[in-house]
């Protein structure tokens, strides 16, 4: 009996011979199981512009190392099919976005202008906890987890010394964390430090952080002020991320106002409350 070879058979039949004839050569610096690693993916790898003064060919060959290696175990993820799971398509769906949009706001960043001397002193003079007027101040706090129970947060505003605060942790059984630490006015946004340096002297604070609530009081500062040649880099990159960020927000507004969306019941965000005057 003839054998009958189908469309679908000799295309898998002309990919293996495909798959056979790649050659580790030109751009191609590897083939593993028939898949290509390229001079591209090896100097991403590397990230960056080498020194002229060491040895290139050693770096490259330590990263070609790193990429064989991901690529034989994510080979092994295939063949366990892993890539055929639902927490797979999820993560890497997440995944592919947000390099999506790394690489969106790089190209939009590459259109922002660099700001002349002019605009460089008039951003500075608007920003002086950032700038002039910076400060650091020190702080001596608690640390604890965050709980279920949102109204503890909100019960601790009541309080008006840490160890008031730390005899309610104690006698709830929470267990936190004292010590001190400072912070800086040119990294804090401006609302927060205007909201904590109003308060009275000794009076705690509480801040809410992904993981953990801090509660601090203020036990000093010391001027450290950005001025003169160092802080004008500091200014325009501060001014090129803030137009990134702008850019990027009109371009989300928008794809907002021209996309189609449908929720299902219940899971529509709730609309953004007005703005205050």
């Amino acid at each position: 009996m003839k054998r009958i070879v189908t469309g679908a058979t000799m295309a898998l039949i002309l990919a293996s011979t495909a798959a056979c004839k790649r050659e580790a050569t030109g751009q191609v610096v590897a083939v593993v199981n028939g898949d290509e690693v390229t001079l591209q993916e090896v100097n991403a790898e590397i990230g960056g512009n080498l020194p002229a003064n060491v040895d290139k060919k050693a770096i490259q060959a330590e990263a070609l190392k790193r990429v064989v290696e991901r690529r034989l175990l994510a080979q092994a993820a295939k063949e366990d099919e892993i890539d055929k799971t639902s927490d797979y398509l999820v993560r890497s769906s997440r995944m592919n976005d947000a390099l999506l949009v790394q690489l969106l706001g790089e190209k939009i960043a590459q259109g922002v202008k660099m700001p002349g001397p002019a605009e460089v002193s008039k951003f500075m003079a608007e920003r002086p906890l950032v700038f002039a007027g910076r400060k650091i101040y020190s702080v001596d706090r608690i640390r604890f987890p965050q709980q279920k129970d949102p109204a503890l947060v909100k019960s601790l505003e009541s309080l008006h010394s840490l160890n008031e605060i730390a005899a309610k942790l104690d006698s709830m059984g929470i267990r936190y964390v004292r010590g001190t630490s400072q912070f800086d006015t040119a990294r804090t946004p401006k609302e927060v430090v205007e909201k904590v340096v109003a308060l009275p002297a000794g009076e705690p604070f509480v801040t809410v952080e992904p993981g953990g609530v801090n509660v601090g009081v203020i036990t000093g500062s010391a001027a450290a002020p950005l001025a003169g040649p160092d802080a004008n880099p500091i200014a325009v990159q501060l001014m090129r991320r803030e137009a990134l960020e702008k850019a990027l927000r009109d371009r989300l507004t928008a794809a907002e106002r021209a996309a189609k969306i449908e929720y299902q019941t219940g899971f529509a965000p709730k609309p953004a409350a007005p703005a205050k005057p």
